[in-house]
């Protein structure tokens, strides 16, 4: 028998290595695909959050201003003017449109209302619709009996989520995330 030289190394894998090595990968990839659909959901969730903050934040400032500029409690359809622009605030001093001071009141807003809101506050807002859903990022409705609050709820695959939504109720300005999200 031959014995083997440096120079007649062998130059491979054989199959059983081959086989091994894709067995391997198939079950890295079984494991860790579960997790990225996970991180997608938490990327939603927090895009969500942040969207929150900062609209949460502007509302205030907005009632800030209305508060030091002295208006009365009992004033509806106030202007107040942010960096040159109107928005006009219900009787509690929170934004509600920005078209017009008619019909100003806590209860009577529609999405269309809400939507001017969402634009105003929110200094380059994602896109929203009030109707049919293509290509933009929220859904805008009002809730309540008395339409007194705003929903805004984020687009997933060609629709409104019912799980990742936020409220900006107008009756005392509260910013509230759905539970789940």
């Amino acid at each position: 028998m031959r014995r083997r030289t440096l120079a007649q190394k062998r130059n491979g894998f054989t199959l059983i290595e081959l086989v091994v090595v894709i067995v391997l990968l198939g079950l890295l990839a079984a494991a860790a695909l579960p997790r990225y659909l996970n991180i997608s959901d938490q990327a939603q969730t927090a895009s969500l959050q942040g969207v929150v903050g900062g609209f949460a934040s502007a509302v205030v400032l907005i009632r800030s201003q209305w508060v030091t500029d002295g208006s009365n409690r009992s004033d509806e359809g106030v202007p107040v003017v942010v960096d040159g622009d109107v928005v006009f605030v219900n009787q509690n001093g929170w934004p509600a449109k920005t078209s017009s001071a008619a019909g100003v009141g806590f209860n009577d807003q529609n999405a269309v209302e809400c939507q001017e809101v969402w634009n105003f506050v929110l200094h380059s807002p994602p896109v929203s619709t009030v109707g049919a859903i293509s290509n933009q990022n929220y859904f805008v409705s009002v809730q309540g009996s008395n339409p007194n609050s705003c929903r805004f709820s984020l687009i997933i695959k060609g629709a409104a989520d019912p799980d990742r939504y936020f409220d900006y109720n107008l009756e005392n300005g509260r910013v509230a995330i759905s539970p789940t999200a």
